[in-house]
């Protein structure tokens, strides 16, 4: 469980992550990484944090759709956990928001507090806040001083604690982050609440216009919306194309043919005047099917309406955060699993937001790699992430099908498993195994696994026989990789294994195929010896694909070491590192 000290233990080290990234030193990094975790669309930060900055210490520019709006932040850090914030902070946040909102002295303020070289830029975003495309925000990680910070909440600043940033430090383990736009449902006269009494958190239902979600997009390019559902859009299923046709052609039908949505957000509020529900920091974590088979009507229904649950996960105080935050994933995890599927969801969808695939995708993108937690998500961002030099990694079946082969001692895991029975990999305890492996090991299984891939193509394009079964011994030549580089010394998942492993994943050493092609014979050998066996017992040829599935024979063929390929391993490039 995250106590409120790990939270910020690990916010340090994101901290330190980004700094190390951009050549930033601690303080600015913190803005930096702020930033990046806090607002959604980034295209530029530009840090100016120094003597005389005159106390803007970075300018975010923040795209979503054809908006382009400027955070202006002033930050102040600290390593020191749980330390006050004193009261010159507050003065602080007074005369920086001074600076912006009182243009009579804008031109002494430059004069006599801004660096000369910063003073066209300060124009600029003056001009900027005057034109209302500009926030300032005050961020910091000290804890709140609350009879000073009473002082300046009515300024126009968003002030942002430690408690603040810890929150949503919280809300970025659970994937959750950035920030979403508040969802404003309209038409909404009747909002049903069941006693406070007789439910844990707060929860609505209403019938909603689904033109509203729609509208909603235009301002949400990335589908932040959808940052916490467990899968995203699934294409033209049978289920999908009906939802599409009974919202076209039969809209006043819609609400009571469909499941509904299901929403998380951290307040809502009814106006029964004008008759609208505002939701803050909305999330679907269910019904993204719906929604994603109606986005691209050419003529939207204002009249077709749909269920939708509205549940209220409140923010974090400071007492028993670890609890909170635990109650917290127990109510998404649950939401996930029990609300309706009108589509059939594998077993794999339900983990993609859990603590252990987050870090895996975080420790994924520090290496400058994508982690795909969710099906079809590097199609929908791929042009995104490729512009800022993000390449595709692994998905989460194969890199749990990896993790599986890597554990080719253990019952119910192995290359027989990963290979036939995916779907087993993610029961309880089977998974439980899976979830304690570090991010470094899964970095570099990855690797080792494309090595092992790439070196199997180029023979399966030279070799009949290659060809002919490199995509069934996929996972059992890789987990008889697992099994002779630990016998020849190489540890997999210690530090120095990453940079020789990386190089060999950007460029191949022949090594590694004459490697691959030992292994493969090793394999065939084998094969054959439990295809004659087979054929003696049961009258029937063996063939490749119930071979590889089979925990017998793939129990057998690693219980053994093949020398040779075993000798040749030892003079692999990796090696050396552990010399």
């Amino acid at each position: 469980m995250k106590q409120r000290k790990d939270l910020f233990d690990f916010m340090l080290k994101q901290v330190k992550y980004t700094g190390d990234a951009h050549g930033d030193k601690m303080p600015q990094a913190f803005g930096r990484w702020f930033a990046e975790m806090y607002f959604s669309g980034v295209t530029n930060i530009a840090i100016s944090d120094a003597a005389g900055d005159g106390k803007v210490d970075l300018l975010v520019t923040c795209q979503r759709g054809n908006t382009v709006r400027y955070q202006i932040l002033n930050t102040k850090f600290t390593e020191d956990y749980d330390r006050a914030s004193p009261v010159s902070f507050y003065d602080e946040i007074t005369r920086f928001w001074q600076a912006f909102e009182n243009k009579a002295n804008r031109a002494a303020y430059l004069q006599n507090v801004v660096r000369e070289p910063l003073q066209n830029r300060y124009k600029k975003w003056f001009r900027l806040y005057d034109d209302g495309v500009a926030d300032l925000y005050f961020v910091t990680d000290h804890r709140i001083n609350e009879r000073q910070f009473a002082s300046v909440e009515n300024l126009g600043v968003s002030v942002q604690h430690l408690d603040d940033v810890l929150h949503y430090v919280a809300e970025h383990i659970e994937g959750a982050m950035p920030e979403t736009n508040p969802l404003f449902l309209s038409g909404i006269s009747n909002v049903l609440n069941p006693p406070t009494n007789e439910s844990e958190v707060p929860t609505s239902i209403v019938f909603a216009r689904l033109i509203d979600f729609i509208k909603y997009w235009e301002n949400d390019p990335f589908d932040l919306l959808f940052a916490r559902n467990v899968r995203l859009w699934l294409g033209n299923t049978e289920t999908n194309k009906n939802i599409r046709d009974t919202f076209e052609k039969k809209p006043k039908e819609f609400a009571y043919s469909n499941n509904g949505i299901t929403i998380l957000c951290r307040s809502h509020i009814h106006d029964p005047g004008k008759q609208e529900l505002r939701l803050t920091n909305p999330r679907v974590v269910n019904g993204s099917q719906t929604l994603h088979s109606i986005r691209s009507v050419d003529q939207p229904s204002p009249g077709a309406r749909v269920m939708v649950r509205i549940i209220e996960v409140p923010r974090m105080g400071q007492r028993d955060l670890s609890k909170q935050v635990e109650r917290r994933k127990d109510i998404i995890h649950k939401i996930s699993i029990r609300s309706n599927q009108q589509n059939q969801i594998k077993r794999w969808n339900l983990v993609s937001n859990d603590d252990f695939q987050n870090e895996l995708a975080r420790y994924f993108w520090r290496q400058r790699l994508y982690y795909e937690r969710r099906q079809n998500e590097w199609k929908e961002r791929r042009l995104e992430l490729g512009s800022i030099g993000i390449q595709l990694g692994p998905d989460l079946r194969w890199m749990t099908q990896l993790i599986a082969s890597y554990h080719y001692d253990v019952r119910k895991l192995g290359p027989a498993n990963a290979k036939g029975r995916l779907h087993l990999l993610f029961d309880q305890d089977e998974y439980a195994i899976i979830r304690t492996t570090e991010e470094r090991l899964a970095y570099q299984l990855h690797l080792l696994g494309c090595i092992t891939w790439d070196s199997l193509k180029w023979w399966s394009s030279r070799r009949q026989s290659i060809r002919n079964m490199y995509r069934q011994v996929d996972l059992c030549l890789f987990a008889l990789y697992c099994h002779i580089l630990q016998r020849a010394g190489i540890k997999l998942g210690a530090e120095e294994f990453n940079a020789p492993l990386r190089r060999e994943y950007d460029t191949l050493d022949e090594s590694w195929y004459t490697v691959s092609k030992a292994l493969f014979d090793y394999i065939m050998e084998h094969f054959k010896a439990a295809d004659r066996q087979v054929r003696k017992q049961e009258g029937v040829r063996l063939t490749p694909a119930n071979y590889v599935k089979s925990v017998k024979f793939m129990t057998d063929l690693l219980h053994r070491t093949p020398k040779k390929a075993l000798k040749l391993a030892q003079e692999l490039p990796i090696a050396e590192a552990r010399r």
